[in-house]
């Protein structure tokens, strides 16, 4: 059959497919071909899952970077493949062994395109796979000849008995199906070539000459030599031609070309060499385009930040700067001569490989800071006047920081404008407006705001001194100058209303001028009236003061009587007070005899109990006597005790008696005391009451007394308020006559101070 028939699928299709079925994917038959010398790469896992794709990859297939990441590499996978390619391209890659091949690829929108596909697995330190490598780049036509014509073959059943054997479709030889060498490794190979040669030789050692075996094996000489040079050929050949085959891709891969065919088809010494070389081939070419890539972004990232608008400066973990852009390396040009006058041997054209320290005070606290930065951090570079905004970023990678790109913010000339703009607008508001911004050292943005300052300026200065004419020549009596010029905005509005107000000013002088002669007619005839009212005030204030005094007379009367009333009420009610208290006494003397009563009872029931204790006390004696006698001689002693006690007990029971004698006279005469008290109470109760009723009636004749001098009262000050009034308006007359005089010659006046403006005719 065909021997270079190539089919292959990315890494993933020896997985179970995750997304739709590739049969069941419509095509549309169009080719896409690949450039010459771009490749396409990609890395999964070991499920099969797309871990990373390269640009050109997406560019190819038509599908968007995050629709084949995290998707089955089988995403790409044409119907037309057959499925013994993926079984050979597992089964290979199960060992551990490159897999190159012949792949037909579908494009999302159903086109096609051919790339040689070469497939490795990565492994660890460890030695275990991690996943799966690969690179694609254009094939020759001729392959994909043979790939479509070998695909055909399968799909209609002409390849019966080829399989699939390290990415080649093929039927084996008659020789590799009979020939046992070639299932066979080197060494077996080389072990049985040595030992056929002694193996023959040790027999024609061992069998004499005259025998009929040895002549055999004499005559057989010849023909097992060349069996055994062609087998040494053959062996030397197949070996020798692999191992130059080795050779001739190293040196390819010494040239960065890694597209040079392998041999990995054998698993014998030399094709696991071959192998390994396919492995580093794929793996090298993997890294290249990698490096590649990323060479190619970093020179878009160059390219792009060399010609930014924006300062970029990039300095390595050493703080070393390693790149300026042009913006940037003009900025400090421009600059350079004050920058040296505080950087010596400052120069804008050896920035690279300068050391960032030189621009910095302190270095050591500037590094310090930056070597804990994780996010952008803002600062400000002053040097010798000059003022610049720094925006550092840090690159990290890995969680380490590798570079610092920083974004120089020329700030010089804007913090001078800021701050002639605050002069200008400081001297603005207080009035001052004749400053401006100097324009011909400006350029760009800052030219358009000091011209907009200037012009706002010039429109401010241009109107107030329009409005200063106009309101000088009013301020001298003309009110016939008007703001002439023309206006717009806010300022024409000013000009009207100031216009406005000159017009509406001169209407009321001439007002006034109109007004003037006939204030002074009514001031007259205001002055004449008030002299005739004033004599009439005056004849009806002294009629108010004769009412007055005889009023302020009856006053004084009723005052002393209410005096009196107030006086005897006060009297009557101490009587009052003085009787209520009598009363209060002789109840607490009646409750006080209640008491001594009560106490003598008790008393005179103590003196009875005293009585019996004397008497019980003599009974005691007159036996204490008797026994005393009993006792004779010894109780002598004890008798005259007892006599003793006797005596005491009769004269404790006479005392006894006169006492209860004594309380019972008091109690008697106690009781006649407090009915006599209980008399005294009921007079003075009695007493009291009376004096009630007088206090009663002196309070009642105090009240109408005190009302009749609250009246009469009220009548003396409403009289003396008439006589007040009478001699206010009078006093208001003579000041209204005065005011009339005075308004008369103030209209003389405003007329001569109205006299002096001048209004159109």
């Amino acid at each position: 059959m065909t021997g270079n028939f190539r089919a292959a699928a990315a890494v993933s299709e020896a997985t179970p497919p995750k997304t739709q079925h590739p049969s069941s994917r419509t095509v549309t038959g169009h080719e896409v071909e690949l450039e010459q010398g771009r490749s396409i790469a990609s890395t999964t896992d070991t499920r099969g899952i797309i871990t990373d794709v390269n640009d050109y990859m997406v560019e190819i297939s038509g599908y968007r970077r995050d629709e084949l990441i995290g998707r089955p590499h089988n995403i790409v996978r044409h119907p037309d493949m057959p499925p013994a390619a993926f079984t050979d391209l597992w089964r290979s890659l199960k060992q551990g062994l490159p897999w190159v091949g012949v792949v037909k690829n579908r494009c999302k929108n159903g086109d096609h395109y051919w790339v040689l596909a070469h497939v490795t697995p990565v492994f660890d330190t460890a030695g275990k796979v991690t996943g799966y490598m690969s690179v694609r780049r254009r094939p020759s036509r001729d392959l994909i000849d043979n790939a479509e014509r070998d695909f055909a073959a399968v799909r209609a059943g002409r390849l019966r008995g080829a399989r699939m054997v390290n990415g080649q479709m093929q039927k084996p030889s008659l020789s590799a199906r009979w020939n046992p060498l070639w299932r066979l490794n080197l060494a077996t190979r080389l072990f049985l070539l040595a030992m056929f040669g002694v193996g023959y030789a040790a027999l024609l050692l061992l069998l004499p000459a005259e025998s009929e075996a040895g002549a055999g094996l004499r005559l057989a000489f010849w023909p097992m030599a060349g069996f055994a040079a062609y087998s040494a050929w053959w062996l030397a050949r197949d070996v020798s031609g692999r191992l130059q085959g080795a050779f001739d891709g190293f040196e390819a891969m010494a040239q960065s070309n890694f597209d040079y065919p392998v041999d990995v088809a054998r698993g014998d010494e030399v094709g696991r060499v071959l192998r390994g070389l396919k492995s580093t081939q794929i793996r090298l070419g993997h890294q290249l385009e990698k490096s590649e890539r990323e060479a190619a972004a970093s020179s878009r990232v160059r390219r792009a930040l060399e010609v930014a608008s924006a300062n970029v400066m990039v300095a390595d973990h050493e703080f070393r700067v390693v790149f300026v852009n042009q913006s940037l390396a003009a900025l400090l040009k421009r600059h350079e001569q004050r920058i040296a006058e505080s950087i010596p041997q400052f120069s804008a054209d050896t920035l690279v490989g300068m050391s960032i320290d030189r621009f910095h005070k302190d270095p050591g606290a500037r590094r310090s800071q930056l070597m804990q930065l994780n996010s952008t951090h803002r600062a400000r570079l002053e040097i010798n006047g000059l003022t610049f905004d720094l925006s550092v970023t840090p690159v990290l990678a890995e969680s380490h920081t590798v570079g610092y790109v920083t974004e120089w913010a020329d700030r010089t000339e804007e913090l001078a404008i800021e701050r002639e703009v605050e002069q200008v607008v400081s001297a603005a508001s207080e009035g001052r407006l004749d400053q401006r911004i100097t324009e011909h050292n400006k350029g760009g943005h800052n030219l358009v705001v000091a011209s907009g300052i200037n012009q706002v300026l010039g429109a401010f200065s241009g109107s107030l001194a329009s409005l200063t004419r106009v309101l000088q020549a009013l301020a001298e009596g003309d009110l016939t100058r008007r703001v002439e010029e023309r206006f717009s905005g806010a300022f024409a509005e000013m000009a009207e209303h100031a216009n406005q107000t000159v017009d509406r000013l001169a209407q009321i002088v001439g007002q006034i001028q109109s007004a003037v002669s006939v204030i002074d007619s009514a001031a007259s005839e205001i002055s004449s009236g008030n002299a005739d009212l004033s004599e009439r005030s005056e004849q009806q204030a002294a009629n108010l003061e004769e009412t007055a005094s005889s009023v302020e007379q009856l006053t004084a009367t009723v005052q002393q009587n209410a005096a009196n009333a107030r006086s005897g009420r006060q009297v009557a009610e101490s009587v009052s007070d003085i009787a209520q208290r009598g009363g209060d006494t002789v109840r607490q003397a009646v409750n006080t005899m209640r008491d001594i009563t009560a106490a003598s009872k008790q008393i005179e029931d103590i003196i009875s109990v005293m009585d019996g204790i004397a008497f019980q006390t003599n009974i005691l004696a007159l036996n204490a006597a008797v026994e005393a006698a009993r006792a004779g001689e010894q109780g002598r002693g004890f008798a005259v005790v007892a006599s003793e006690v006797r005596a005491l007990a009769q004269r404790s029971a006479t005392s006894a008696k006169e006492i209860k004698q004594l309380i019972a006279d008091s109690v008697q005469a106690v009781e006649k005391g407090a009915l006599q008290v209980n008399e005294a109470g009921e007079t003075i109760g009695r007493l009291v009451a009376e004096v009630g009723q007088v206090s009663t009636l002196m309070s009642e004749i105090s009240a109408a007394s005190d009302e009749q001098a609250s009246g009469i009262g009220q009548v003396s000050n409403t009289i003396n308020h008439l006589d007040s009034t009478t001699q206010q308006n009078a006093a208001l007359v003579e000041q209204a006559s005065a005011a009339a005089r005075a308004l008369s010659e103030e209209a003389s006046k405003l007329g001569e101070a109205v006299s002096v403006f001048r209004l159109r005719r």
